[in-house]
């Protein structure tokens, strides 16, 4: 159990820290290039869902219906990795940084309704939507249970519960 708690704790804390740095050294849309042509950082606010998408609309309205969708979410991975738990350390770090990243953007959304994008990569004239350490930290999260979930010998289905 403390693996889960220490890795989402940890993805939280880094989240703000890093957060809070953007926003009192960057203006908004100011972008600094890390590896030119590749890595930047550009400081965004992300009123919509993943990536911007929805970002019009009733700012309320789509503000606590998020709220609302990540909070079943967050119930969701708490009480699936409740009813399947098992030792292995990719499952509990995978379930840590999905439900850490999770957590993380649910702050911003509550305290700010907005989240803080900053990370954008891309090359040419590609370039990915931006997003932000909470979100990488939910994509790791989900390709690590994908792995462990095909491979791992041990598939958390109703595992014997041991904390």
């Amino acid at each position: 159990m403390k693996k889960m708690i220490w890795t989402a704790g940890a993805v939280v804390i880094l989240y703000q820290l890093v957060k809070a740095f953007v926003k009192s050294t960057m203006k908004l849309f100011e972008t600094i290039p890390v590896i030119k042509g590749l890595f930047n950082i550009t400081f965004i606010e992300n009123r919509g869902i993943a990536f911007g998408i929805f970002g019009q609309g009733n700012e309320f309205v789509k503000r606590w219906l998020l709220l609302l969708v990540v909070a079943a979410a967050m119930l969701v991975i708490i009480v699936y990795w409740f009813l399947n738990y098992t030792d292995a350390l990719i499952y509990n770090i995978s379930c840590g940084l999905i439900l850490g990243g999770a957590f993380g953007n649910f702050i911003d959304r509550l305290l700010m309704g907005y989240v803080v994008d900053f990370i954008e990569v891309g090359y040419g004239k590609w370039s990915f939507p931006v997003f932000n350490l909470a979100d990488s930290a939910v994509t790791c999260g989900v390709i690590l249970f994908a792995w462990f979930t095909l491979f791992h010998k041990e598939v958390p289905l109703n595992a014997s519960h041991t904390s």
